[in-house]
């Protein structure tokens, strides 16, 4: 049988991490405490994050190709003809993402972001996404182009909004005819067309996202009632799985068979950088979603719990992708 693989649509950046103590007020200038540049882009941490929390530490294992569960993992992006894309898409190969279907555009300038972390670890990020809004499919049409090769479907396709949100819509839609399962992270959270949701299998959100998309609520959703009302007004649309990420607190799900929960976060952490925990949450979700497949169930409750615990891990470490833990880090 052919390995399963995830697929992963969305942006890839070069992060410039500045450590402040606060972020400076309209007006002021402030100096950063330290600055540490790191490969990110939610897309690029998805990608990474499926593919170290199905495998285990090929430093531990020595074998990089026998260290896990046989997933592969697919990045679908743009990155520009420049130091920091060739930077990009060596991190991407390294951490044992497949980057044939990467593209490379001339001339253009591969996306960057500015991430600001305070003490105790809050981040806020201003993102320049350059080539990542260039990015459209290999084949139009197509969904087998998304892992290369031409022969087999993705067994799930993971997307972000990093990318034009009439060209995400266009592979759910492609998604949905062909009959390949899709997650959407809605993240930077913007309206959807008519009908878009119904051909979303997994729709993993936040707090705020899931506020403005929905408009229920006012900032934070708040209690469980008010998940459960903002799980069912995305499951009246058409989305079989919602899962809302409430952060510190940990994350609500809700299916189209009427499961709903409330998974606690990880207790006694130190959080030392959030930037990427909430990618980390989505890639590990995924591989619980794809693995259920050979499995013969689909467990949410179980994917959330491994999910919340890989995303603390993320948290505890400083950066994005090289902070995302491995398999055996989750499970030991």
């Amino acid at each position: 049988m052919a390995p399963r693989s995830i697929a992963v649509v969305g942006g890839i950046n070069m992060d410039m991490i500045y450590s402040v103590d606060r972020v400076p007020g309209a007006g002021e200038s402030k100096d950063a405490i330290s600055l540490v540049q790191c490969p990110g882009g939610k897309g690029a941490n998805t990608a990474v994050a499926a593919y170290r929390t199905s495998h285990r530490n090929p430093s531990k294992t020595k074998d990089f190709n026998d260290a896990g569960d046989g997933i592969q993992v697919f990045m679908n992006g743009a990155v520009g003809n420049d130091a920091f894309g060739s930077k990009l898409k060596q991190q991407l190969e390294d951490n044992g993402v497949n980057t044939s279907t990467l593209r490379v555009l001339d001339g253009e300038v591969s996306g960057t972001c500015c991430v600001f972390v305070e003490e105790g670890g809050e981040s806020r990020n201003i993102a320049y996404q350059g080539a990542n809004i260039l990015w459209t499919p290999l084949e139009a049409g197509s969904i087998s182009c998304f892992v290369g090769g031409g022969v087999n479907n993705p067994d799930l396709i993971v997307l972000h909004l990093g990318i034009p949100v009439d060209v995400v819509e266009g592979v759910l839609a492609t998604a949905a005819e062909k009959g390949v399962d899709t997650l959407l992270n809605p993240s930077p959270a913007v309206p959807l067309s008519d009908g878009t949701y119904e051909n979303i299998k997994h729709l993993v959100l936040n707090e705020s996202e899931a506020v403005r998309l929905s408009g229920l609520g006012s900032g934070e959703v708040g209690d469980l009632a008010a998940w459960r009302e903002v799980g069912s007004y995305f499951i009246g649309l058409g989305v079989e799985n919602v899962v809302i990420t409430l952060g510190g607190k940990g994350a609500f799900y809700a299916t189209h068979r009427g499961e709903s929960g409330f998974v606690e976060a990880e207790k006694g952490i130190t959080v030392v950088d959030t930037t990427g925990a909430g990618d980390t949450f989505l890639g590990a979700y995924a591989v619980g979603f794809v693995r259920s497949k050979d499995e013969g169930e689909w467990d949410i409750a179980k994917a959330v719990k491994r999910a919340c615990k890989a995303s603390a891990r993320t948290a505890q470490r400083f950066g994005a992708q090289e902070s995302i833990p491995w398999s055996d880090e989750i499970d030991q």
